[in-house]
């Protein structure tokens, strides 16, 4: 829920002239993000003019009382949350004990008496998903912190002696910032592979990290909190079943906590087992406390491509928990006219159309009355569920498994495993190319994963749609290296020395990059926000994830002999066993495929253009592209034209590969129009 500002002048700064003009400034902030916040907004100004904290907010908790900015019953400190804090009421009671006095019944308060009682230190107590920005005035402290998994967003940059802080870029613009591209951060996708962004100087705080800022404008970042895994030689003191029935548990408490709410609380519903499960779980859950309870269900589904179509299957798991399904029909015209928004709403660049799907899915789901919905996010990750993670999981043998009794590939099968499968395992949606063996120190560095490089491929355009003079700075793209350099040097010894196994390298990368920077906020967050809705992810709890991480790698990824004698895998195998008496046989059963949201066909011969070709063609144009300043005008234009007249529509619904390359120019396109960046010169 809510959005979030924050301007502290520092003694290096001028401070605002008059609490008017600092308060005026805050609001044309909020404007900036009130889809965030559409029922309250707030504003707080400090008493020497340097300090202003602002509120957007989407009322779920407390809904007559929770208005923000929040502060102590003293007046020295003052903040703003944006988010969800959970286990609230038994953390209060605890505080109330304890000679806390509390102004309202919001969960969002417990970050102001928290920080009274243990300082800095409360990050350590929080739970859930969420963003905040404290001052404490007696101090002339502020501090900020984003939740551990980054599902919530949170920006700075600082600007003439002054730290500006928001949930949303855009909020920057009303407060004097001019946005200038970060040319080495766009080439080498640094905003998906570390915490920079497209524009310069302005940085995503990093998941589990706080800052802290005092008025002489010295400024700290630091992690308080990291993924970590087990040694890949420790020892297992569970059985399989033992293992089974805890992630059971934490799960089940996990939903219990997200469901917590003053306003109803839908389901995304898909036709895969993670949002399944959560689905299946929630409404056991409900139904322990009213039989008679209702859970609305929210599926998108895609008339013009039913033969790969997920929602007859979500259909089915919404008739069998007894749920009232709600399906959501897409054409490719309605995907088409969602890109702009979503561009602007996830201020990053994108290269399917995953957003555009959710940013309509969410927009039904605010029209059916929904301020809430729980997701299926985040599973993928932590249980071994993406199609490449077997290719890292074969680069080293697993002795916990082995030691649990499990049936697993000798050390030459294995091998001879790799070699046969790494390429096939290429995400399918790679802009870029891909090889076994390129990207070496980068692949070493993270000790040779090759989970890093796919995503390079998939995120990543090649250095032939760059203007000579821009690769002249930056170098060749090079993704793979820009992630390796981006993950903290603990991990990476980790990784080399081999006291983490591979897959849990893979896991690590994946949820620092893939998971925190795209699924989370770019397709998630930011265009379920962008239609005032929250969307809380069960699977990331960092009680159940701290628990899965000290799993070993093949009860996720789980080896199996098919009746030929050949290997083949199980993904998520653990979690399929977890969740067994609460899903169908089919979705126990089904092998997890890519999700697509997919572009309508034509057929051969056919040279009507369909709504994705029309939006390129009426976008993309050499005045656009050459206003970016920096992309390669001749092979846009060969890429557009060969589109428009030769498309391909991959069977699996996955995107013309061209069509990918378009989509992140237009991208930089309306980026560059929405904030008024300035055409970017050698």
């Amino acid at each position: 829920m809510c959005g979030i500002t924050a301007i502290y002048h520092s003694d290096l700064s001028v401070s605002s002239s008059s609490e008017g003009e600092l308060a005026a400034s805050l609001a044309t902030s909020l404007e900036e993000i009130k889809h965030r916040g559409p029922d309250e907004r707030g504003t707080w100004v400090s008493s020497d003019l340097r300090v202003g904290l602002g509120h957007v907010r989407l009322s779920i908790i407390d809904l007559h009382t929770g208005r923000q900015p929040l502060s102590d019953e003293d007046g020295r400190i003052h903040c703003v949350v944006s988010g969800e804090l959970y286990d609230h009421e038994r953390i209060r009671a605890e505080l109330e004990a304890q000679g806390s006095v509390f102004k309202t019944k919001s969960d969002s308060e417990l970050v102001v008496h928290l920080y009274k009682r243990d300082g800095l230190d409360l990050l350590t107590s929080l739970r859930g998903e969420f963003a905040f920005v404290l001052y404490d005035s007696s101090r002339q402290l502020l501090f900020a912190a984003r939740d551990r998994f980054g599902i919530k967003p949170l920006y700075y940059t600082v600007l003439d002696g002054k730290l500006l802080i928001a949930s949303e870029m855009k909020a920057f613009l009303p407060l004097g910032w001019k946005p200038q591209w970060d040319l080495n951060s766009v080439v080498h996708r640094g905003d998906f592979g570390d915490n920079r962004t497209v524009f310069k100087c302005v940085y995503k705080l990093a998941a589990g990290h706080s800052l802290l800022y005092r008025h002489t404008g010295y400024m700290k970042i630091e992690s308080y909190w990291d993924l970590s895994y087990a040694a890949q030689d420790a020892h297992s003191t569970s059985t399989v079943e033992e293992m089974i029935t805890t992630i059971r548990f934490h799960l089940m408490e996990s939903i219990r906590l997200r469901l917590r709410s003053d306003v109803p609380v839908g389901i995304y519903l898909s036709g895969g087992i993670d949002s399944s499960a959560i689905a299946a779980m929630t409404m056991q859950l409900l139904k322990e406390k009213d039989a008679n309870a209702k859970l609305a269900t929210f599926t998108l589904t895609f008339p013009h491509a039913s033969d790969i179509d997920e929602a007859p299957i979500a259909s089915r798991t919404a008739a069998a928990i007894g749920a009232e399904e709600h399906m959501v029909k897409v054409s490719e015209a309605d995907l088409a006219g969602a890109l702009e928004p979503t561009i602007w709403h996830s201020e990053q660049p994108v290269f399917t159309l995953h957003g555009a799907g959710k940013f309509l899915l969410s927009k039904f789901v605010r029209q059916k009355g929904y301020k809430v919905v729980l997701s299926g996010e985040g599973a993928d990750e932590f249980f071994g569920g993406y199609a490449w993670f077997p290719v890292d999981y074969l680069r080293a043998q697993d002795p916990v498994g082995l030691a649990l009794g499990l049936e697993l590939p000798s050390d030459p099968e294995r091998e001879a495993m790799l070699k046969r499968i790494q390429l096939a395992a290429v995400p399918l949606t790679s802009i870029g190319k891909n090889s076994t063996d390129d990207a070496q120190l980068a692949r070493k560095m993270l000790g040779g994963i090759s989970t890093h490089r796919a995503y390079a491929a998939a995120v990543m355009a090649g250095p032939d749609v760059y203007s000579a003079a821009a690769l002249a700075i930056t170098g060749e793209p090079d993704g793979a290296l820009n992630i390796a350099e981006g993950t903290p040097p603990p991990i990476r010894e980790k990784a080399v020395s081999g006291q983490w196994h591979p897959l849990n390298v893979a896991s690590y990368v994946t949820a620092k990059t893939l998971l925190q920077n795209l699924i989370l906020n770019s397709i998630g967050e930011r265009t379920e926000m962008a239609n005032s809705v929250e969307a809380r992810p069960p699977f990331l709890d960092h009680h159940l994830v701290e628990y899965v991480n000290t799993l070993p790698p093949s009860v996720k990824v789980r080896p199996f002999k098919g009746p030929n004698q050949t290997w083949a895998f199980t993904d998520k195998w653990i979690l399929r066993e977890v969740v067994k008496p609460y899903v169908t046989e089919e979705l126990y059963a089904r092998k997890k495929l890519s999700y697509n949201a997919p572009p309508s066909r034509r057929a051969e011969g056919d040279l009507t253009l369909v709504p994705l070709q029309q939006k390129f063609r009426d976008r993309i144009t050499r005045q656009t592209v050459e206003r970016i300043g920096f992309l390669n005008w001749i092979v846009v234009e060969e890429l557009l034209k060969g589109y428009l007249t030769s498309p391909t529509f991959p069977p699996d619904g996955s995107l013309d590969r061209r069509a990918q390359l378009l989509l992140y120019v237009l991208s930089l396109v309306v980026l560059g129009e929405k904030f008024g960046v300035a055409t970017w010169h050698p």
